[in-house]
């Protein structure tokens, strides 16, 4: 199954340690860390501190027992309240985590950090607009705060997407603390953005010499570098990650788009098998592995990586319509094909390319009217599609709707002369006008 972040994600680490470079959830601090654990603390306090080592284990019963009684020591410890919300996140308990995230502000409503944990929440909730405004607060709260200011600049560079305010509130946090990479590659972000790449690149620069050892900055500038077109830098930037942090994922998986946007199929193949291996969520990289042997005419095994991919997640749609598209290109396994066709369809109705492959599945079985239902509601939703016309002109002209199977082609030729079927379109013209 895939991995999924709690709907706090983090909200632990945003009291104990800011994480705002990246929305992913953060592992919670250690509670003896120096932050986690302060001399002197309190019995309500080392109950969080039990809570937060529980959490850790994924003990969530003995989490939720100890915040309680934190809470209960300590009516006043917003803490305790964080990581009641956190517990509920984990149980999939939404309402539970906005009601103790509540009780939190309830207990201490003028402290920065529970403001800031209040914002991760509305954040991640697409309350941006909230969040704003809650961030705010705690930047009033704690002026010297670089933690708030850098949730000030996320939300605005990645929620509100304004980016001259965000490279306002990273310079901002910058200013606090000169040496945090967090707040240069963030603002590199809110530069580029603003069409400035030389500046943004000085500053991706910066951040990854601010931190050598941490694979995400250096990441960070080489997806940069690919998106200004070096692909070459690119590649080579995450090849070096590779070397120097070989369990780092999203490497795996650029490094293998970098060799795909390049022509090297084989290559590409190669890299998204090695991202399988070092992770516990492969279900991306048996996905894009798939795309690539199914490119390659390698069905059998295009099949067996799509396979993969919804056996570690069940809801990756675009691997079941991959599945039934390819049988029934093939005419093979029509029956799996029609049950993967209406598994993709339930978990997205309203991509208009599930749609139009549940109508080719129904034209490879020869259920002809189905299959132009489908189709129908494909180009009605997505009515510049070339493709979505050209297999709807195949079905009405398989159905002896002549004129209507005409339409349809041209208009496939007049939306795009040169998409993939156009050759075969303007042959099935061709015999249609001589019948």
């Amino acid at each position: 199954m895939i991995h999924r972040p709690s709907i706090v994600a983090g909200l632990i680490a945003a009291l104990l340690a800011a994480e705002p470079f990246s929305t992913a959830a953060a592992p919670i601090p250690s509670p003896d860390s120096p932050r986690g654990q302060p001399p002197g603390a309190s019995p309500a306090q080392s109950k969080v501190d039990a809570g937060l080592k529980a959490l850790n284990a994924g003990e969530l019963v003995a989490a939720e027992t100890a915040f309680t009684e934190a809470a209960r020591v300590d009516p006043k410890l917003s803490a305790a309240y964080i990581g009641l919300a956190e517990v509920a996140a984990r149980q999939n308990k939404p309402a539970r985590v906005e009601h103790w995230l509540k009780q939190a502000l309830t207990a201490d409503p003028n402290g920065a950090l529970t403001q800031r944990t209040w914002g991760r929440y509305q954040f991640q909730q697409g309350r941006f607009v909230d969040a704003e405004a809650t961030f705010k607060k705690a930047v009033a709260l704690d002026p010297r705060s670089v933690d708030a200011q850098l949730n000030l600049a996320e939300n605005y560079l990645l929620g509100l997407k304004k980016a001259k305010p965000a490279e306002d509130a990273y310079r901002a946090a910058i200013a606090l603390d000169a040496g945090n990479p967090q707040a240069h590659a963030g603002l590199a972000a809110t530069l580029a953005a603003q069409g400035h790449p030389d500046a943004a690149l000085a500053e991706y620069e910066q951040a990854v010499r601010l931190a050598p050892a941490d694979p995400k900055f250096a990441h960070a500038l080489a997806r940069f570098l690919a998106s200004q077109g070096k692909f070459d830098q690119a590649m080579a930037a995450q090849q070096k990650i590779i070397a120097m942090a070989p369990d780092f994922f999203p490497a795996y998986i650029d490094l293998g788009d970098l060799y795909l946007a390049k022509g090297n199929l084989d290559q590409a193949a190669n890299t998204y098998r090695s991202a399988t291996k070092v992770t516990k969520n492969p279900a991306l990289a048996f996905f894009k592995l798939g795309t690539v042997l199914e490119g390659q005419q390698r069905w059998a095994e295009a099949e067996q990586a799509y396979l993969e991919a919804v056996q570690n997640d069940p809801m990756m749609y675009g691997a079941y319509n991959n599945l039934a598209f390819m049988a029934a290109v093939r005419k093979e396994r029509l029956d799996d094909a029609l049950v993967w066709a209406r598994k993709a369809v339930e978990l997205a109705p309203k991509v208009t390319t599930i749609q139009d492959t549940l109508g080719w599945v129904h034209r490879a079985r020869g259920e002809l009217g189905p299959a132009a239902q489908a189709i129908e509601k494909a180009v009605a939703a997505n009515p510049k599609k070339a493709g979505f016309r050209y297999h709807l002109g195949v079905v009405y002209a398989e159905q002896g709707k002549k004129k209507e199977a005409v339409a349809a082609l041209q208009k496939a030729l007049e939306l795009d002369p040169n998409f993939n079927q156009a050759a075969d379109a303007r042959q099935r013209l061709q015999q249609l006008s001589a019948k």
